[in-house]
């Protein structure tokens, strides 16, 4: 079963590159001591870079560009179809929101309900005090 590349050259070259690095240090730590761990791990790892950059072909970029692309399909596919569709009320709501968040405030709509209730609440406090001031009892 042949895979298809998809790394560049460059891209394979540096793993090719930093496979034998990782390879050698690995190999030079298990020569000093054979019991260690790291060293394996290296060179094992290594190994695995230096495979991508020889056959030009990263399994894990594979998958992720196929999660990516499946992604990207169903996506398209529900927005033509007419599914998860926004009313222009509620886009205009986000957008709203979008440049409240971008110019530091909080958002748009909680802002001014929070000063509406603040100018409430202390022009009862006035009314209240200055009530206590006329009754002095």
């Amino acid at each position: 079963m042949m895979q298809q590349a998809n790394l560049s050259e460059k891209n394979a070259f540096c793993r090719f590159a930093m496979g034998t690095g990782l390879t050698a240090f690995g190999i030079a730590k298990v020569s000093r001591n054979p019991n260690c761990t790291k060293g394996r791990l290296m060179i094992a790892l290594g190994a695995m870079k230096m495979a991508e950059g020889l056959f030009k072909y990263c399994p894990t970029k594979s998958i992720l560009n196929s999660n990516m692309q499946n992604a990207m399909n169903t996506s398209m596919q529900s927005m033509f179809s007419g599914q998860n569709s926004m009313s222009s009320e509620q886009i205009d709501k986000l957008m709203k929101d979008f440049s409240s968040a971008i110019s530091g405030n909080s958002s748009g709509s909680h802002a001014t309900t929070s000063k509406q209730s603040d100018t409430s609440t202390s022009t009862q406090n006035s009314s209240t005090s200055s009530n206590n001031a006329q009754n002095p009892s």
